[in-house]
């Protein structure tokens, strides 16, 4: 990696934060919409990590200093900070937007955390594919809500109110963390930025996953909205790890 001319080759760590432009709020049917602001405003940031002896990063630093907007910046082959469907070739202007302290991570070794964005981002020519998703972890976590009014009146008689007594169902959500090759990866995310962006898809089948919105929903199929994912990086410069979380499409009464 080449920050301004220099060669940064410290880099401990990295974890992309790509901010979706997209608001969700839940809606009294119980099914989940966003508001969308358009691809062109997402942010895609990085959270990264350099260590190294201390006049290494004292020398950083000064070169960051001397750049407090944007700079250039090219990355080596497996580099890719800001998410494996993003451009990493040619050269690329990013701005530092949080800095770190140097702080001493072990005898002689020292390390400094930087958030850093990138500006004007270009993607990799892959198509979306949800196809391949493989569980990274059994321990899943389904939730399903009730929404039930008990109330009692002053002479203690008791009745219940359902709300979605209609269908005789409750809106769940799913969420689930993934490992995922370096070549899967990035068709999953450009399926996760376009073809699942505020809108319902299938619930998709892997590992032979069955009642993921409980056993009172049944096996499915669904429909249902990815409301919130997570790039968790790469484990040792090798697998992408990912948490995606899947809400339940209930009977629409009115889009």
């Amino acid at each position: 990696m080449v920050w301004n001319g220099k060669n940064v080759f410290t880099l401990w760590g990295y974890k992309p934060e790509t901010q979706l432009a997209l608001k969700w709020h839940r809606r009294s049917d119980g099914n989940w919409r966003a508001c969308d602001r358009t691809i062109d405003e997402d942010v895609y940031q990085a959270n990264v990590v350099f260590r190294g002896p201390i006049a290494e990063l004292t020398d950083l630093e000064t070169v960051l200093n001397d750049k407090r907007k944007e700079f250039n910046a090219t990355f080596n082959d497996g580099e890719e900070i800001f998410g494996a469907d993003v451009d990493h070739t040619g050269t690329i202007p990013i701005i530092v937007t949080k800095y770190g302290k140097i702080r001493k991570a072990d005898f002689k070794v020292f390390e400094m955390p930087l958030t850093v964005r990138m500006l004007n981002p270009k993607f990799k020519t892959v198509s979306p594919d949800f196809t391949k998703l493989r569980k990274a972890t059994h321990a899943d976590t389904r939730e399903t809500e009730f929404e039930l009014s008990k109330l009692f009146t002053y002479d203690q008689a008791g009745f219940v109110i359902d709300h979605l007594s209609q269908d005789g169902t409750e809106p769940g959500t799913f969420t689930a963390q993934f490992a995922q090759t370096k070549d899967e990866m990035p068709a999953i995310r450009r399926y996760l930025t376009l073809t699942a962006r505020a809108t319902k898809i299938p619930f998709p089948t892997f590992d032979g996953l069955s009642f993921p919105f409980g056993t009172r929903a049944g096996p499915g199929p669904f429909q249902c909205r990815v409301i919130k994912w997570d790039d968790l990086g790469r484990q040792d410069f090798c697998d992408w790890n990912l948490s995606i979380t899947f809400a339940r499409e209930m009977i629409t009464w009115n889009e």
